[in-house]
């Protein structure tokens, strides 16, 4: 009796057909289209599943083009909503604090691990406290020694980086002076921090001025594809296949 129920009613056996090629999910079939010459299993897709997908292609062949039959798309543009506008704005502002924040708060771990790390070390003769006047105090000194020494790291890398060549092509030179070696170090971690400082100054500015762009373009094409939505050939296949014919 069940089976023969479910037989007769259209819209169970109609349903079971129109699953959305991205999710895999057979809800909300008001919003389910088709919008190519795909056939079976791959003909139906949720409008916002192909929205969100179309938005998500980096090349951006996918805002025009279906991915698995290659036919392009008959696109529709619909009225601007100044509403949509202002929530794309929104939250254009609200991913690049958050990655800019993510970021921040990795490099203060790191910061702090390595704090922690030099007061452990520091906590029976206390070396790394004496090179900081009296006025500071507490964990403050093992949190700037571990972002000079952080940054000194960074500098030397950069050092290293931009005079391998130079160096490699010299001769080694077997009268340097040893003297002093020992007095100059702290004034070499200095200058290499002041090279990090620098170079982490710029690369912190291309790193936010790339996330600004990726949230920009993502956000962008994710407003194209919902102001210039795909047509939808459901029970229309003979004008699906002019359009396939049309050059």
């Amino acid at each position: 009796m069940m089976s023969a129920e479910n037989q007769d009613d259209p819209t169970t056996a109609d349903n079971q057909l129109k699953q959305c090629r991205i999710c895999l999910d057979t809800d909300n079939p008001n919003d389910i289209i088709s919008p190519c010459l795909c056939s079976g299993g791959s003909a139906y897709v949720h409008r916002k599943c192909l929205n969100d997908w179309r938005s998500e292609n980096a090349s951006g062949k996918s805002f025009k083009f279906c991915d698995v039959c290659q036919f392009e798309y008959v696109i529709e543009s619909v009225l601007s909503d100044p509403k949509a506008e202002r929530e794309r704005l929104l939250k254009y502002y609200v991913f690049v604090i958050r990655d800019s924040t993510a970021l921040l708060l990795l490099v203060q771990f790191v910061i702090f691990c390595v704090g922690f790390l030099l007061q452990i070390i520091d906590k029976e003769n206390g070396n790394i406290k004496n090179l900081f006047p009296d006025s500071i105090q507490g964990f403050t000194v093992y949190y700037l020694s571990a972002i000079i020494i952080l940054l000194a790291i960074v500098g030397l890398i950069t050092l290293i980086i931009c005079f391998f060549a130079v160096f490699s092509s010299n001769g080694r030179n077997d009268n340097c002076d040893m003297k002093g070696l020992c007095s100059s170090f702290i004034g070499f971690v200095l200058v290499c921090a002041l090279i990090g400082l620098f170079v982490g100054i710029v690369a912190s500015v291309l790193i936010l001025k790339k996330i600004m762009k990726h949230h920009a373009s993502k956000l962008w094409l994710r407003q194209e594809a919902d102001r210039y939505v795909v047509k939808d050939f459901q029970d229309r296949r003979e004008e699906l296949e002019q359009y396939k014919k049309s050059p």
